[in-house]
């Protein structure tokens, strides 16, 4: 089965992990937080508009597996970005989230990995400063 990562479960990956574990593929659900990762594993929605049901449907049936452990996306065939990139003071996206969470994944990239940046930023981030933390 092919496995997807998704490092970031906020309001952009969570539904994001959940979507593609309706479709039955292999999710893992990485966030730093582990009050969100521990929510997750016990079936728990932290966001308003997530039901946790389907979440502890999906963890139960191992299709989805929440983690903090970014060594974890070694085991992924494609990774999807969602890291917040709040505004700093000149209302332009930071994206310090986005470099610290390439130079966390980079030691486990596996060649043929896809990596997909879905975190809003400006145009050239993923071809500049992503590619150049990979």
């Amino acid at each position: 089965m092919k496995k997807i990562a998704i490092i970031g479960m906020g309001y952009v990956g969570l539904p994001l992990a959940l979507r593609f574990s309706e479709e039955g593929a292999g999710v893992l659900g990485i966030d730093i937080d582990e009050g969100k990762i521990s929510a997750l594993k016990k079936g728990e929605s932290y966001i308003k508009h997530i039901d946790g049901v389907k979440i502890k449907s999906y963890v139960k049936e191992g299709i989805f597996e929440p983690s903090s452990n970014f060594g974890r996306v070694a085991e992924a065939d494609a990774i999807i970005i969602c890291v917040p990139t709040p505004l700093n003071k000149n209302r332009e996206p930071d994206i310090s989230y986005i470099i610290k969470t390439a130079e966390a994944i980079a030691p486990h990239l596996k060649k043929g990995t896809l990596v997909s940046l879905e975190s809003t930023t400006y145009p050239g981030t993923t071809d500049g400063e992503l590619r150049t933390s990979l």
